[in-house]
């Protein structure tokens, strides 16, 4: 009886190590809406391996695991030791309908299916749509193609940058984002596009595999699954030059305007816009400059210009070069190729300079320097013709003022005798010599020789005109005002002059 007893008290202290490993999986939610997480509970007892060991290759299918975590308690439970493994699972459904978390296996334990019923949206997370599209959608290799990604949603969410990862022997550069309102099915939306310019290397199948796209709402963030985009790549004619670009360009020609310097560097400037295009294959592209009997041509610089994040770029490639000879001269035809896909054939664009004409600098110089004296010239001669006024303008009003000064009739004689209207005096010694000379230098004047006769009348005490001496100084100021220069009958008077 007490053998039996020991054999029984021996069974029950092994029972906890006999105990199986049991698994259970739990869901903090049964519905959600698409992008929003779902936290999975896997709870493990009894287990001598550790739960970071489990397979999840069976949930990539419908989710994406955004993070794990694993944490071992131990505790006692009616006086024994029960050690319990917790995984939390935070996991996005990639696609909206009936989704099976799928039982799991775990040290011979199995967990049991649960279900989540996942929506399209919710009255917190707004429906979202994709859109993913390539143009051109079929491609030769080197061609260069934009790959847009657009996001419709309500406005109310705030999207993160999306980095994508290029598939093997495939070119990616990031272009520039972009956000316009428009409406879908009657419904404003929100557009979001993002943008990529793509460039395959070699023929064949590629697929462009897109990661999670990540979305705030109120501090919630959401991620939502891309379709992958697969594309087929023709290979590029065999004849065609690696550095020669696939898909048109545009070529811009900037000459300086007017005429050019002797021995001066000028910039002749090429804008060229297309897509695939890079430094090194333009210079290789840029036909061989040498020089010749009218020029000398410097190595080309070749930069960047314009927006880089957009897929047609723009280059600016800069010619220098010196003009050796004066006279006409016009720069080499260039002509830039590329490969046309839509017609399948090679093209090129021609740049045909205009003609230019360049001057020597020393004959420019002596020309200027002429023009300069020339105009130097004349202003002295209206300087001189202008002192030449003022002086005679000062000498008329020096007689004019004796003659308004005289205070008799001798005074007045003599005065009107040293009279200079500004073209010398007449050097005159008698009135009637005065008279004479005044009709000869500036025509016959009957109120002058009045006056004359008046003033000699008054001064040798014929007549009475003394007493009318204020009458006829009067009028000696006002004629003799009145009297002008003669430039005519002056020159006609200093030709006889100088014939006799």
């Amino acid at each position: 009886m007490v053998k039996w007893l020991r054999w029984g008290c021996f069974m029950l202290l092994a029972l906890p190590a006999w105990a199986s490993a049991a698994l259970e999986a739990r869901v903090d939610k049964s519905e959600i809406a698409l992008g929003e997480p779902v936290t999975v509970t896997l709870r493990a007892e009894h287990a001598k391996a550790s739960l970071d060991g489990l397979a999840l290759d069976a949930l990539q299918a419908d989710f994406d695991i955004y993070s794990r975590s694993t944490a071992t308690r131990t505790q006692t439970i009616r006086g024994r030791q029960v050690t319990a493994q917790t995984m939390t699972l935070v996991l996005y459904p990639l696609h909206i309908g009936r989704v099976l978390f799928p039982a799991l296996r775990f040290a011979g334990a199995s967990s049991r299916p649960l279900a989540l019923l996942v929506h399209a949206s919710s009255s917190d997370v707004p429906r979202v749509q994709f859109k993913l599209t390539l143009d051109p959608a079929r491609l030769l290799a080197r061609q260069s193609a934009r790959l847009e990604l657009d996001i419709y949603d309500d406005g109310s969410l705030q999207w993160s940058p999306l980095r994508l990862q290029p598939p093997a022997a495939v070119h990616v550069r990031q272009l520039a984002s972009a956000q316009h309102e428009e409406t879908l099915n009657g419904t404003p939306v929100t557009v979001h596009r993002r943008a990529w310019a793509i460039m395959p290397l070699r023929a064949g199948s590629s697929v462009v595999n897109l990661p999670m796209l990540e979305a705030l709402k109120f501090g919630n963030r959401l991620r939502y699954a891309l379709p992958p985009l697969q594309f087929d790549t023709s290979p590029a004619p065999a004849y065609l030059p690696v550095y020669v670009p696939i898909g048109k360009i545009e070529v811009n020609s900037h000459l300086p305007t007017g005429a050019l310097v002797l021995n001066r560097p000028v910039n002749w400037i090429l804008t060229v816009r297309g897509t695939g295009l890079s430094a090194e294959g333009l210079a290789r592209l840029l036909p061989a400059l040498t020089d010749n009997g009218t020029s000398h041509f410097y190595p080309a610089q070749i930069e960047q210009a314009g927006d880089a994040n957009i897929l047609l770029q723009t280059w600016r490639l800069t010619l220098p070069f010196q003009p050796l000879h004066a006279g006409n001269m016009r720069l080499p035809t260039l002509a830039l190729p590329y490969f046309d896909p839509l017609s399948g054939r090679l093209e090129s664009v021609v740049i045909q300079p205009p003609v230019m004409t360049v001057i020597n600098p020393l004959w420019h110089k002596l020309a200027r320097f002429a023009e300069i004296a020339m105009l130097l010239a004349v202003l002295a001669w209206l300087a001189y013709i202008c002192w030449r006024q003022y002086r005679r303008w000062q000498v008329r009003r020096a007689s004019l003022r004796r003659i308004e000064t005289a205070a008799n009739c001798s005074e007045l004689s003599q005065a009107l005798r040293d009279f200079d209207s500004g073209d010398g005096g007449l050097r005159a010694a008698t009135l009637n010599q005065w008279l004479t000379a005044m009709t000869q230098r500036h025509e016959e004047n009957a109120g002058l020789r009045q006056l004359v006769r008046q003033l000699q009348a008054c001064c040798y005490g014929v007549s009475r005109d003394g007493e009318h001496y204020q009458d006829l100084h009067l009028s000696a100021i006002t004629m003799l005002r009145t009297v002008r220069h003669n430039k005519k009958r002056s020159a006609r008077l200093r030709f006889r002059k100088h014939s006799n």
